[in-house]
């Protein structure tokens, strides 16, 4: 009876096994700037100079590729067409590797990833969120920020839900 057992209990172990394994490859080569289809900048002088000389606010998101959460809001909001354009249309969108870059994500305040800032091209604060937001969520949050900041109102609102986050590592 033992054999028999052991028959069926080791490919079972070894089905689970093989699962594991393969998720966390999988995880490990995820790289989100390969996969999108937006142009994401880099956080520099050009980045600001663009949104100034486009009236633009910019659009901050800050990742990593490591969290579940950011690919699940890359993938179901950022990447859905409705968010691109209006990422694409109506502001300056960077992107930062939380991993490659904790020293700028530490300066910009940020504990949580999906983190997001949106900024003036004067680099005022006009609204921060965290976590997972659905793709209606946040096309209806980007329309009103951007409608106030049009009418030179800053509200510096901030919402999220760390329930759909992953911690930034101290560092």
């Amino acid at each position: 009876m033992n054999s028999i057992k052991r028959e069926r209990v080791l490919p079972l172990l070894i089905g689970i096994l093989f699962i594991l394994l393969a998720s966390t490859v999988f995880a490990e080569f995820w790289n989100y700037r390969q996969h999108t289809k937006i142009k994401w900048r880099e956080y520099n002088v050009a980045a600001f100079s663009e949104a100034t000389e486009k009236n633009k606010p910019l659009y901050i998101f800050v990742y990593s590729d490591e969290c579940s959460w950011c690919r699940k809001f890359e993938i179901q909001t950022l990447e859905k067409g409705k968010i691109r354009k209006i990422l694409e249309k109506e502001f300056i969108p960077i992107a930062i590797n939380q991993v490659a870059q904790p020293e700028l994500v530490k300066k910009l305040g940020i504990k949580l990833v999906p983190g997001n800032i949106l900024l003036t091209p004067e680099r005022k604060k006009i609204l921060r969120f965290y976590g997972f937001v659905a793709e209606t969520a946040l096309s209806d949050a980007l329309t009103k920020t951007l409608n106030n900041w049009r009418k030179g109102e800053i509200l510096e609102e901030e919402f999220g839900n760390e329930k759909t986050c992953c911690p930034v590592p101290e560092t």
